[in-house]
């Protein structure tokens, strides 16, 4: 059970680092959009309709690794506690010293 919480715990890990870029890339392009008054004149060469493209694909990208991410967030939750109560329950009896 421990294999699957480092598992979980590395994949989580990176996941946290793949969403990071994604964002970012969001957060630019979503602004690009947002002032797309300011790009049309100070940044000719960036192509709006290429920013909205980009920031369409991204956002199921970022959904879909979120998703994974809150996962694998909820298994690194979830199973210390399944570790504990397994270690409880599967402790072996003691002989009964009184008998």
């Amino acid at each position: 059970m421990t294999k699957w919480f480092h598992f979980a715990r590395l994949f989580h890990r990176l996941l946290v680092l793949i969403i990071f870029v994604l964002i970012l890339f969001m957060a630019g392009t979503g602004l690009l959009m947002k002032y797309s008054s300011f790009s049309s004149e100070h940044l000719t060469f960036i192509d709006l309709g290429a920013v909205r493209y980009l920031h369409n694909k991204l956002s199921v990208i970022t959904t879909v690794v979120f998703v994974i991410m809150a996962i694998t967030g909820l298994l690194m939750y979830f199973i210390p506690p399944l570790i504990r109560r397994c270690h409880i329950t599967s402790k072996p009896e003691t002989a009964d010293p009184s008998s």
